[in-house]
């Protein structure tokens, strides 16, 4: 690499920083204009020592499905009635669990939650169950692996540890297939239709020596602090491409509701967060091309945020973090356009009745049928945003 090309591509590393910076500062210049917490309601489910830690709502829009911290089961209520209709002896981790549906409702994912998300550049160890929703009873467990996923199709379960991607038949619980996938990193995705695994990887020298020949600072740094994803065929079990684009840690993948695009949830490495801020990036890639595209949230969030969609698609919503307090972002999906926040302050939701607040760095939400309400829950709190009733 020359001289001339190793400034190109300093120059472009500080537009893109001052680009992401710049989204940042709109974003938070325009949160002083939108009102937050105009209309909201107060749900009480369960006593006030359950801290909640996940919550889906089912594909059929029926119930919700709520997991919680200090070894609670998992929760199955009627929303509408808000009734718990049931009640699955699974997960059973001190910090809580994510959760959420396959796709047709079949089975429960649950991702163990650790103390602190981010770590440095090296492979997480956690635990995930899938679960029979139907009967609540277990179908998998897995200890100590980066990521499972269940396919669109519910027939299988796809887990990825150490450098190997597995395959599970679900029905019988025999391994389908294996894919090897050096240097696989936290995170996987499947396309709907099965034929495309997308996997976050590590770098090595060797990825990058054609693009860094005379840079070996950047080319550390890369291997340091920066991955990739890459894209195989799962017929034919060999690596499609790995995609151009270098990304801070990834921790998570995922394949939007239409396919057409390949989500990458990424945030620096903790030595090179900017001011020790818990910056994080929702970056996409355009399954089309398999080329990254500059759209792109951002979040501030002081663990790793949640990212949901309307059933339109049309609204997303992000968990961050505002001046004081934490709160949810709701943009427009197509535009990136800021619309509404909605402030999580302990004080506005401990009036009614005095009862204590519970903190908790992680809140969890869903929107409910209609895309007009989100239920949001944060330590030992439901609360009910209406979205509507706010300018």
């Amino acid at each position: 690499m020359n001289l001339s090309n190793s400034r190109n591509q300093t120059k472009r590393r500080c537009r893109l920083r001052i680009y992401f910076l710049g989204i940042l500062l709109i974003n938070s210049l325009s949160l002083w204009s939108q009102t937050s917490n105009s209309d909201f309601e107060r749900i009480k489910l369960f006593s006030p020592g359950v801290e909640y830690s996940g919550i889906a709502l089912s594909p059929d829009k029926n119930t919700i499905a709520i997991s919680a911290k200090k070894l609670e089961p998992v929760k199955i209520v009627d929303w509408k009635n808000q009734k718990n209709i049931q009640e699955i002896n699974a997960g059973n981790w001190t910090y809580g669990s994510k959760i959420s549906y396959s796709e047709s409702g079949k089975y429960l994912l649950l991702q163990e939650l650790n103390y602190m998300d981010f770590s440095q550049n090296k492979k997480r160890n956690i635990g995930f169950e899938i679960i029979d929703a139907a009967n609540g009873k277990s179908v998998k467990r897995y200890e100590n692996v980066q990521d499972v996923i269940v396919s669109s199709d519910e027939k299988y379960a796809v887990s990825l540890s150490n450098d190997e991607v597995t395959c599970w038949n679900l029905a019988g619980g025999s391994i389908e297939k294996s894919i090897t996938v050096p240097g696989a990193a936290n995170a996987i995705a499947l396309s709907s239709d099965g034929k495309t695994l997308a996997v976050s990887v590590i770098i090595n020298h060797n990825d990058l020596k054609d693009r860094f020949k005379k840079d070996k600072k950047s080319l550390n740094n890369a291997v340091k602090f920066k991955q990739m994803v890459s894209l195989y065929d799962m017929e034919s079990k060999s690596r499609i491409k790995t995609v151009s684009e270098l990304y801070d840690l990834i921790y998570n993948l995922s394949f939007l509701p239409e396919g057409n695009f390949l989500s990458v949830y990424q945030t620096p490495e903790i030595r090179i967060q900017v001011n020790n801020n818990k910056q994080s990036f929702i970056n996409l890639i355009d399954m089309s091309t398999q080329e990254p595209i500059r759209k792109g949230f951002t979040s501030m969030s002081i663990a790793q945020p949640e990212l949901k969609f309307s059933s339109d698609n049309k609204l997303l919503a992000i968990n961050s973090k505002g001046s004081r307090f934490q709160e949810i972002h709701l943009y427009d999906s197509e535009t990136g356009t800021l619309q509404k926040r909605f402030e999580l302050a302990s004080r506005l939701f401990e009036k009614s009745d005095g009862e204590k607040l519970q903190s908790d760095p992680r809140p969890t939400f869903v929107f409910l049928p209609g895309d007009q309400e989100i239920l949001i829950a944060i330590g030992n709190q439901l609360i009910k945003w209406n979205l509507e009733s706010n300018p």
